[in-house]
């Protein structure tokens, strides 16, 4: 298998038997995995919604609805799709996996997450565009009271483009699986918390120098408040470029007791 060293490492074995997989059974792997992942998210948001010191900033957005539930059950079928190309992509030699971790895996992940931030934040400037919103993005704002699962509440389009996008990335150059495990579970982490609807850091971490630039929850909490604002997802870094942070954030972000967003109440 291309890019896969001769050690007889864990990692190097799990890639081995997946290499070795029949189509079908990793479809099924795929879609298990996914599905997984929407319930290991569903908890991680609920534990979060309870810790000590929760700040709701947006109203409890109460039972959920139909047609939330529709878009997550689309959005993980799209992303098991995508998993399954990426598969093939991978045992056809497009994409080349290392299983090493070493300096170049803590790299890679820094790279990822810095080229995503930006790709994902001009991505996410153009669906709000005025001809496009309507279409494809308004689908996701239908849930402005957002929860845990509202992060896989996404226009097919949506899904299948950030999708398109990774595989394009994966497809440039070798990465580490274990700089791709790690920026997996980050955005898995940055969007659940951001769909708390919830502030659930405490002040004194949100004070420090480091969270002027990572995102906290409260960001996209306020991107959901009002979507004009807050475009980023890991770092606040584009939104100061161009001017598009909602102009109250650092001061909510530095409360000890952040204010609901104005009008969520």
């Amino acid at each position: 298998m291309p890019g896969l060293p001769r050690t007889l490492c864990p990692v190097t074995s799990v890639l081995t038997f997946l290499d070795s997989l029949h189509p079908g059974w990793f479809t099924l792997l795929a879609l298990v995995e996914n599905v997984a992942l929407v319930g290991l998210g569903a908890l991680l948001g609920h534990v979060a919604l309870r810790l000590p010191g929760a700040r709701r900033l947006t109203p409890d957005p109460g039972l959920v609805e139909p047609l939330e539930l529709a878009l997550v059950v689309s959005t993980t079928v799209v992303n098991t799709a995508i998993t399954v190309a990426g598969w093939w992509l991978w045992t056809g030699g497009v994409i080349v996996l290392r299983a090493r971790l070493d300096l170049a895996a803590i790299a890679e992940l820094a790279v990822l997450v810095l080229v995503m931030d930006a790709l994902m934040y001009v991505g996410h400037a153009t669906v709000h565009l005025r001809p496009l919103f309507p279409w494809v993005h308004r689908l996701h704002h239908v849930f402005a009271d957002a929860r845990p699962i509202t992060l896989f509440a996404l226009h097919p389009l949506e899904a299948i483009g950030f999708g398109a996008m990774w595989l394009v990335i994966l497809a440039i150059h070798p990465f580490s699986v274990w700089a791709l495990a790690a920026y997996a579970a980050l955005n898995l982490i940055f969007g659940i918390l951001g769909h708390l609807g919830v502030e659930p850091l405490p002040p004194a971490v949100r004070r420090h120098v480091v969270f002027r630039w990572v995102a906290t929850p409260a960001m996209h909490v306020g991107h959901h408040a009002d979507p004009r604002f807050n475009l980023g997802f890991y770092t606040t870094v584009w939104d100061r470029l161009f001017g598009t942070l909602e102009p109250g954030y650092d001061l909510r972000r530095a409360a000890t007791v952040p204010e609901p967003y104005r009008g969520a109440y």
